[in-house]
């Protein structure tokens, strides 16, 4: 028995793995418990196997277990996805990414029947709580208990009954019962309909088959049916054939298949490719055991109603594609035991009241379901990819999954470090040891800036940037836009020395684009012509700075938190900016950018870090495809060819990401072969974001001073940038006067913008425990900007920022 004093017990049905998982927890929590199997053996040998992920496997290494688990295992370390003609889709290595790396835990793949068999025996001298040929057949629930009869006539005592007993769960059927008494006779019938089937899948052992490498796995992606094989410890091969049936079956006429069903269901398929070279026959003839099912999909929205409460396959059935079936039964094992602790063992009595519980179980419900609905979807999704079950699938699965490989290990990533844990058990150290920790609440990130309105409310000075540049940016334009009509009324443009140039002519020879970039090209003649001497410093100077703002904003989209879409953002900024001017959607960019990215979620292991695969090819891209156009606009020997340099430059925020695909896919094919160590991989990452801001920097604030230099003899310095108080409100005297300054409200509230957004981002890092002086900070900028312009303050202030948090990050995880 446990301890006396709480006298709370628990009855488990089902000695499943989230049963026996569960028996575990509660008995490191001093609870009370009975586990009771229907069958005869504890661990049957029926064909199962269960792939161990990182989430399940810090709960089975809390509880000791682990290492028996991978002592049964060959680790997962590369996947291949084949047509169903047994060509290439992916060649991926993401099984070493995803988990031994970022996580702690590999890919560990063994029989259902052994890992039933080390939960077991690691009850060591609690095993006789532990009853087999119990098959429950009533459960009686009263305000005080639940009774809970056995075919044999024996009977269980206790405060709470749990369902771990399976997709057809006695314990759910019961509970449904006691709904119906409680008058939630609608809620009860809709969940007995939830359940569904669309799929079926033959899943067996097989022995060592030639052509197949242990460590390896193979996906076939085939319409209406896949494959999944996992070569495991000495060979032994887990393998999985799942077939579309011919409609969706509801809960009461899922089909049941019996094992003389097994070979004339394969027969159409058997030499459908595993491997190019090995076909389903292969690993079917050494099959060791098989075994046939429908596959049913459901998440409840009922897990616990009084004293009944439901985990696992009774709670959240989902299709075994994604492997996240058994580990996902084994986090609620663990929360469910976290939450019954809170409400046992805390400082007051034991609160073993109907009211209590429910209210307990509840909120741990809740909490659950969030986390189980984002991962039942998941493999929901995933299985109809794998079958091409649509058009959609088939594009994706198809064509997309080889350029979608980062986006997938994210994706996987994401859904593990929410896993939950053992709250009263220390955490081991592989679990410390990875680069991407979990979200635990001792693990010294702060969740507090990840609440959406509050970050929305901080944005409020960037709202106000782009009023501002509404209110005077858009006044000048209006009165700059009748000497522009002017002017296309005309044709032609005639600079100070003579040049006369057509503006009807097309630059980009596709109508499309001459429409839309010929006005911008237009705005730009006065300074890239010298025809207005002021209006070129400034330009110039201002061109050089949007170098480091776009290239900071493409460093933020490759950072590791970010999946390849994140870059969406970025270039439709850029884009739009080149039409309607920088001042008008730099704020919005850094309100979305802020609003989207809290540093909490980049504190987590390397999820900050910036691959130099993207932060060298980035420098190559912005020297070739932005500076290079943008200083030919002021130095080309024509103004004509000026012109068509500027039509080249309009296009940079498509042009450098283009730049950059084929670069860092020679530097993926050219570079080490070899996995560098965290920390040095961190240092060589590192590295490289300083190569890339500081030449950002250096060539803003070589352009600055050159521009201080040759600014006209007759107008001050302050006077070129500057539009002043009332610039806006002035009456536009010419077409040349009203674009510059248009420039200057653009260039000002651009950078006033960003040193905002970098205002914030400095906020988030002294509330996570960065240590700077606010005073050395503001001087730095003020002292800067005066002396190497506003787009090295800009670039530097990036930098310096970087530096913390990668100081931030280094410090957290050395202190673990």
């Amino acid at each position: 028995m446990a301890d006396s004093k709480s006298r709370f017990r628990v009855v488990i049905v089902g000695g499943s793995i989230a049963g026996l998982t569960l028996a575990h927890c509660l008995l490191r929590n001093n609870i009370d418990f009975v586990v009771l199997e229907s069958h005869a053996d504890i661990a049957p040998q029926v064909g199962a196997s269960i792939g161990i992920l990182p989430n399940g496997a810090r709960i089975l290494d809390q509880l000791g277990l682990y290492d028996d688990v991978l002592s049964q295992v060959e680790p997962l370390t590369r996947t291949f996805t084949w047509t169903n003609d047994a060509k290439p889709i992916t060649d991926t290595v993401a099984p070493l990414t995803i988990c031994e790396s970022r996580h702690g835990y590999p890919v560990a793949f063994l029989d259902r029947q052994i890992l039933l068999s080390i939960l077991y025996e690691g009850l060591g001298d609690k095993r006789h709580r532990v009853m087999v040929n119990k098959k429950v057949t009533e459960i009686e629930h009263t305000p005080e208990n639940v009774m809970v009869y056995c075919d044999d006539q024996s009977v269980f005592e206790g405060n709470l009954v749990v369902g771990a007993d399976g997709v057809r769960s006695t314990v759910r059927r019961q509970m449904w019962q006691h709904m119906e008494s409680r008058g939630m006779e609608h809620e009860a019938l809709k969940e007995k309909n939830l359940m569904t089937s669309e799929y079926n899948c033959v899943f067996g052992i097989s022995s060592a088959t030639p052509g197949l490498r242990p460590g390896h796995g193979h996906r076939t992606f085939a319409e209406g049916y896949s494959i999944l094989t996992i070569i495991g410890k000495e060979g032994r091969v887990y393998w999985f054939f799942f077939t579309k049936m011919d409609k969706t079956y509801p809960a009461s006429r899922i089909p049941r298949f019996s094992q003389d069903e097994i070979d004339s269901h394969l027969a159409p398929y058997l030499q459908k490719p595993i491997t190019p070279d090995v076909p389903l026959a292969e690993i079917n003839k050494r099959a060791i055991v098989r075994t046939f099912v429908s596959l049913e999909e459901a998440v409840y929205k009922h897990w616990c109603v009084d004293r009944y409460v439901c985990i696992g396959d009774s709670a959240h059935k989902m299709t075994p594609n994604l492997g996240q079936g058994g580990n996902s039964a084994i986090e609620s094992a663990a929360s469910l035991a976290n939450s019954l602790s809170t409400l046992i063992n805390g400082p007051t009595k034991p609160r073993t009241d109907v009211r209590d519980i429910h209210q307990c179980l509840q909120v741990w419900q809740n909490i659950r379901q969030k986390r189980l609905d984002h991962i039942s979807q998941s493999a929901y999704d995933l299985t109809r990819i794998e079958a091409l079950a649509g058009l959609k699938e088939k594009v994706i699965g198809l064509y997309l999954l080889p350029y979608l490989s980062q986006y997938l290990v994210d994706q996987t990533s994401a859904t593990i470090i929410g896993a939950s844990k053992i709250d009263g058990l220390p955490l081991p150290p592989k679990s410390l040891a990875c680069t991407m920790p979990y979200l635990d609440d001792d693990n010294g990130v702060s969740r507090q800036d990840n609440v959406l309105w509050k970050r929305a409310l901080s944005t409020v000075p960037l709202i106000v940037c782009y009023a501002a540049a509404q209110k005077t940016m858009g006044t000048l334009i209006t009165q700059t836009g009748p000497f522009m009509v002017s002017l296309f009324a005309e044709g032609v443009w005639s600079a100070a020395n003579g040049e006369i140039l057509n503006l009807s002519r097309p630059l980009y020879h596709m109508p499309f684009l001459d429409k839309l970039f010929l006005p911008a090209i237009t705005c730009f003649l006065p300074s890239i012509s010298r025809s207005d001497p002021q209006s070129r410093t400034q330009m110039l100077s201002f061109m050089a700075d949007i170098g480091p703002i776009y290239g900071i904003w493409l460093l933020e989209s490759y950072r590791k938190a970010h999946s390849w879409y994140e870059l969406i953002l970025p270039i439709g900024a850029g884009i739009a900016f080149q039409l309607k001017g920088i001042g008008k959607f730099a704020p919005i960019y850094y309100a979305l950018e802020h609003i989207r990215s809290p540093l909490s979620s980049l504190l987590s292991g390397a999820k900050h870090q910036i691959t130099q695969e993207a932060s060298s090819s980035l420098l190559i891209a912005m020297l070739t495809g932005y500076y290079f156009p943008t200083f030919a606009n002021f130095v080309a020997p024509t103004i004509e060819s000026r012109r068509n340099y500027n039509a080249i430059w309009q296009l940079f925020p498509v042009v450098v990401p283009l730049l950059q695909a084929p670069l860092r896919l020679v530097k993926r094919a050219f570079g080490s072969k070899e996995k560098p160590q965290q920390k040095e991989e961190r240092k060589e990452n590192m590295r490289y974001v300083r190569y890339a801001y500081g030449t950002f920097a250096l060539i803003s604030g070589l352009t600055f001073l050159h521009a201080r230099c040759t600014v006209p003899a007759h107008t001050s310095f302050a006077s070129a940038f500057l539009p002043g108080l009332r610039g806006h409100l002035e009456p536009v005297t010419s077409f040349s006067d009203g674009i510059a300054r248009f420039l200057q409200y653009d260039e000002v509230i651009s950078m006033a913008s960003g040193f905002m957004w970098l205002t914030l981002k400095f906020k988030e890092l002294k509330d996570a425990g960065a240590s700077f002086s606010w005073l050395k900070a503001v001087g730095g900028l003020v002292g800067t900007t005066v002396t190497l312009g506003p787009g090295t303050t800009f670039a530097l202030g990036w930098g310096w920022r970087e530096e913390m948090m990668h100081r931030l990050v280094r410090d957290k995880q050395s202190s673990v």
